[in-house]
């Protein structure tokens, strides 16, 4: 690792970057090599010509799968390894890696860890003490400080790395994975951390699955596969690009090992899903509702007959009468083996999620073509500020039709803090769904689209239906034509 110029505008450059391991069957083949001519180890190489840049004052992230060579390369990055070809230059005084297997001494308490530390960092002695209460204060473990480290949860152990990390004034830092193990709670805390840290210049490289993390945070990634590039540059492409062969791959997988959507397994989850759901859903509501005065509106649909639908659809005066604050914020988890079915930070509540067709009706059925309107109706169980409100789409075998959210579609008048009851809606005035059956997400992120308030995964799910045969996801508008070039005598084609 060799430092840059003080002149140059990235902090990082790597140029044909490769790692080889030696690995041996057992420790006496090392003797044996060492003593003889035969090789008794074989090469592997966990990085091969990566070569990318990482400009000054920003969030770079690396994606891939598990074994792609992403924490090789983070560690040399922070000098923790070398490379075994290749050049690799990094400007910063002070790098520091921010990873659960390393800086700590398991039997050595919070204090003494973080004076190890500030000791290996050549922090002076007063500026060490200076910082110690701050980094406690951050970590929040003032009742456990004094225990040793090997009797600390792997969340504690997050708290007290971050926290040392991002009081040692490093000009990079490197983490690796390690945000996914905090609560939701410490993870917004750090998240605001970060923010502030490249708001410094400082620079900050991210290796993590969470890719939410990643299109928020990161201006540019790169995506590694058996230790190659595979692509590097803009966020959203790259990312994107490296979620469209997981989800093709994980499609394939799920096929061969669960049988199909209509195997025993699919229908066991979506019965599951049914009554996980069926807590969350209050009653219907009376038939006849009282006249009441017009509500606060908002829709980018210019259908007039819509938006008078919608609002005759939309009125719950039960919800506004019920609203109370008397519940508490607090995370919540609800799962089916691996997978999420109600998560979220616990600032809101999911009263109710309606699918109505053309009518304002509420119902599951749907034709190809056809109108759908997916309402959502929820309270704040405290103001939240600008939150980015989501619907994704589903097939019955989980592959992921679509999902726009209020941030990516740019809808500034849905931007604010809510603090009350409100119902917010989506509408597909021609549905181009074929034949299947269709499940419906429905979420609250917070503003930075890093952690959900609330999100309902997969729970609704609704029926489509083509009156004629067609195959594939999606009905795509097309036309047909023909050129005849010669006619034989026993051409029976009808005239053009």
């Amino acid at each position: 690792m060799t430092p840059l110029a003080e002149s140059s505008p990235y902090a990082v450059v790597s140029r044909g970057l490769g790692k080889r391991f030696d690995i041996y069957g057992s420790d006496r083949g090392r003797i044996w090599e060492f003593f003889g001519n035969r090789k008794h180890h074989h090469e592997f190489w966990a990085l091969r010509d990566v070569s990318f840049e990482i400009p000054r004052g920003t969030c770079f992230g690396v994606v891939g799968a598990n074994g792609a060579g992403k924490s090789t390369l983070i560690r040399m990055m922070s000098g923790v390894s070398q490379p075994t070809e290749g050049q690799l230059q990094v400007h910063a005084r002070r790098p520091g890696l921010l990873d659960m297997e390393l800086g700590f001494h398991p039997d050595f308490n919070g204090r003494e860890n973080i004076a190890l530390n500030c000791s290996v960092m050549g922090i002076p002695e007063e500026r060490r003490i200076e910082l110690t209460p701050a980094v406690i204060e951050f970590a929040e473990l003032e009742d456990f400080i004094e225990f040793p480290v090997r009797t600390y949860s792997s969340g504690m152990q997050l708290r007290l790395a971050f926290s040392i990390a991002v009081h040692m004034n490093y000009d990079v830092i490197f983490i690796d994975e390690v945000l996914a193990v905090g609560d939701q709670y410490f993870q917004r805390k750090c998240i605001r951390k970060i923010e502030e840290f490249i708001s410094l210049g400082k620079t900050l490289v991210l290796v993590s699955h969470d890719l939410h993390s990643i299109r928020s945070l990161c201006s540019e990634v790169v995506w590694l596969h058996a230790g190659r590039v595979v692509a590097a540059g803009d966020t959203q492409e790259v990312v994107n690009a490296y979620v469209d062969v997981a989800r093709d791959r994980e499609g394939r997988i799920k096929a061969r090992i669960f049988g199909g959507a209509d195997s025993p397994h699919s229908r066991a989850m979506a019965a599951r899903v049914k009554s996980e759901a069926g807590h969350l859903v209050p009653p219907e509501p009376a038939p006849e509702e009282p006249e009441l005065a017009p509500l606060p509106w908002f829709c980018t649909s210019e259908d007039p007959e819509f938006a008078d639908v919608m609002k005759r659809a939309l009125r719950q005066p039960e919800a506004d009468a019920e609203w109370e604050r008397t519940e508490l914020v607090q995370d919540y988890e609800d799962t089916h083996g691996e997978r999420p079915i109600i998560t979220g930070t616990g600032e809101v509540r999911i009263l109710r999620v309606q699918t109505l067709d053309a009518d304002g009706k509420e119902t599951s059925d749907f034709a190809t073509g056809g109108p759908l309107t997916v309402a959502t109706t929820f309270k704040t169980i405290e103001p939240v500020e600008n939150p980015i409100l989501g619907v994704a789409l589903f097939r019955n075998d989980d592959l992921y039709v679509f999902g726009p959210n209020s941030r990516f579609d740019g809808i500034q008048q849905m931007e604010g803090t809510y603090d009350g009851v409100y119902t917010f809606f989506i509408h597909y005035p021609a549905l181009p769904l074929l034949t299947a059956t269709y499940r419906i997400s429905v979420a609250l992120y917070d503003k930075h689209h890093v952690r959900p308030h609330v999100w309902h995964n997969q729970l609704y799910e609704i029926s489509v239906t083509c009156p004629r045969e067609d195959h594939g996801v999606i009905e795509v508008p097309h036309e047909w034509g023909l050129v005849r070039h010669v006619s034989g005598d026993s051409e029976e084609l009808p005239d053009a």
